[in-house]
């Protein structure tokens, strides 16, 4: 096919095949996609660390596709390696082969954050993350969905006096299972309990168009450009230029972008893109 396929790439079709997902290679132009034999709607590019594809090429090819209705997930080398299980787990979910629970069948109860932690690093993509409320779902006494919270954060641009608006910032199910209506019952209790005026949360563009969002009455507010990232291949960890470790920063003061990059690369730091972010909203009547 021209494009040499990488063991961590053969990996993850093997991996699909022993849940029973058939998935084949294929290349177009300089990308290698997967694509799947029971599902015409997913298509995954699986890019290698050392790809030279810069940012837009990446958003042109996954625009491509979503006018055909097809959504492109962008899957990272880095990702699959540190995160199977999770990147398994979303497949199989957005393939439609989760087990469906029906949310009003579930049970809302509060988490404390060691408990919200453990969930989502289990079976969230991007780990867990400190937050406000966090609530769960139960059936027979089992968690099978959580979502994390903000606080309230009062938003002083609003005309309107007192306006507070809150921030979902994790949501996900336990492997194998989607929760009919769990979000918006997670929601739904959350605007209960503290009375917000609305709810965001932002969209990994990687994986997602937001197309759940927007069937939950969210209206797409914003679209942020794909943002540089600097990869440590020696642990695989993912840093945002601003968020680099101390250490590396103070040996960056004063240097020009060309000696930054040239001092990353010889810190065996990669530089790599994600796909940007859309940001949601829901207003609260």
């Amino acid at each position: 096919m021209g494009i040499k396929i990488a063991a961590w790439q053969e990996n993850l079709v093997a991996s699909l095949g022993e849940k029973g997902v058939v998935a084949e290679l294929q290349a177009e132009g300089s990308a290698l996609l997967l694509k799947f034999k029971d599902s015409g709607q997913l298509v995954l590019n699986l890019l290698t660390l050392d790809c030279s594809f810069h940012a837009q090429e990446l958003l042109t090819l996954q625009s491509l596709y979503s006018d055909r209705g097809i959504l492109l997930v962008q899957l990272w080398e880095d990702i699959w390696l540190t995160r199977p299980l999770q990147v398994l787990s979303r497949i199989c979910s957005l393939l439609g082969k989760n087990k469906t629970v029906h949310g009003r069948k579930t049970k809302v109860i509060a988490v404390s954050q060691p408990q919200a932690d453990e969930f989502f690093v289990r079976y969230h993509l991007q780990a867990s993350a400190n937050a406000r409320y966090k609530y769960a779902l139960t059936l027979d006494n089992e968690i099978v969905a959580m979502a994390s919270f903000s606080g309230k954060r009062n938003m002083t641009r609003r005309a309107q006096e007192g306006y507070t608006s809150v921030e979902l910032i994790r949501f996900a199910t336990a492997d194998g299972i989607t929760v009919q209506g769990g979000l918006s019952k997670l929601i739904g209790h959350l605007v209960q309990t503290i009375r917000p005026n609305d709810v965001m949360t932002y969209t990994d563009m990687d994986w997602s168009q937001g197309k759940g969002y927007i069937k939950l009455g969210f209206e797409l507010v914003a679209t942020s450009a794909p943002a540089e990232i600097w990869l440590n291949r020696t642990d695989m960890t993912r840093y945002f230029p601003h968020r680099l470790p101390e250490k590396v920063k103070s040996e960056l003061t004063g240097l020009s972008a060309a000696e930054t990059e040239d001092f990353l690369l010889s810190m065996n730091y990669i530089r790599i893109y994600n796909s940007g972010n859309l940001k949601h909203i829901l207003q609260i009547l």
